[in-house]
């Protein structure tokens, strides 16, 4: 009998991962066709970071430097997410293409699998409170429930969704380092200067300079106290977390920096240490974008 339920559990296994990796290869043939119809335009703008670095701030501060006037129920509506809108199906390259210029999108791609020519601006996070913060959004939007010590190994490791935070981090400094289209923006100094952050995202996309009022309401509008009052207009795909069985905390945790350095022991900020000074490989990221794709 227990050699039965032993196989029974294993068949049930495998079924299971076969069908995930059926769900990946169809959100990643969807994707390849979406990303090969899309046609760039060179005042397209793509917003990438690691997940839990400022991504969903970055939309919306460029959503009230261009289109302030145009409301939305959700931010994905004005600045969609272009790998996961072309992968799950929502949008496709002819959506995309009927939308007006300047476009602007969401992302967690690599540089290297974004469409070359348009402007890009990732947004880089101290690893240590990425990781603090990717913890606590596991357990409220994913069903984690292992504890910190255990997902920290697996993020020092690569081996949660988005991979290495070390490689994601360290492809788009070098992709800043040769294409001047490329502008970093580290989230620290958004956090301690925005104002500075905001002329450096205005002098980058060539946008005509803010007059105080106008200034003044940007950083007003998109600082995080007014953000997390209106949280729900910025809680990612609402109905995908649902059915990932989304426990009903906020999608904005904090927006503190420092977290990491005070939630992380000594041997911990020993192990982020050591795995910071080793130079990531950068080969064969591709055979992670089913996990970009989820």
């Amino acid at each position: 009998m227990r050699t039965f339920s032993t196989a029974l559990e294993l068949g049930s296994r495998a079924v299971g991962e076969l069908v995930e990796l059926l769900g990946d290869l169809q959100r990643v043939m969807r994707f390849a066709r979406g990303a090969l119809d899309y046609t760039v335009r060179p005042d397209d703008i793509f917003i990438s970071s690691y997940p839990r670095s400022g991504t969903t701030w970055m939309q919306y501060i460029l959503h009230l430097l261009l289109r302030p006037e145009q409301g939305f129920e959700h931010i994905s509506q004005v600045v969609p997410w272009f790998e996961r809108s072309l992968a799950v199906g929502t949008l496709t390259a002819a959506d995309l293409e009927a939308l007006p210029s300047p476009r602007v999108y969401k992302s967690h791609l690599p540089y290297r699998w974004l469409p070359r020519g348009a402007r890009y601006i990732y947004v880089v996070r101290d690893g240590r409170d990425v990781a603090v913060s990717y913890y606590h959004f596991y357990r409220s939007h994913l069903r984690y429930d292992g504890d910190f010590d255990r997902f920290y190994r697996r993020f020092l490791r690569g081996r949660v969704q988005y991979r290495s935070w070390f490689k994601h981090v360290a492809a788009w400094e070098a992709a800043g380092r040769d294409d001047p289209r490329v502008l970093i923006l580290r989230y620290e100094e958004l956090r301690a200067r925005p104002d500075e952050a905001l002329d450096s995202l205005v002098a980058f996309l060539d946008l005509p300079l803010l007059p105080g009022r106008r200034r003044d309401e940007v950083l007003e509008r998109s600082s995080f106290e007014q953000m997390k009052r209106d949280e729900r207009k910025f809680d990612f795909a609402t109905e995908f977390l649902l059915q990932s069985g989304y426990s009903g905390r906020g999608f904005l945790r904090g927006g503190r920096t420092g977290d990491g350095q005070a939630a992380l022991s000594a041997e911990q900020q020993r192990a982020f240490a050591l795995r910071a000074r080793r130079p990531p490989r950068l080969a064969g990221l591709e055979l992670d974008l089913p996990q970009f794709l989820r």
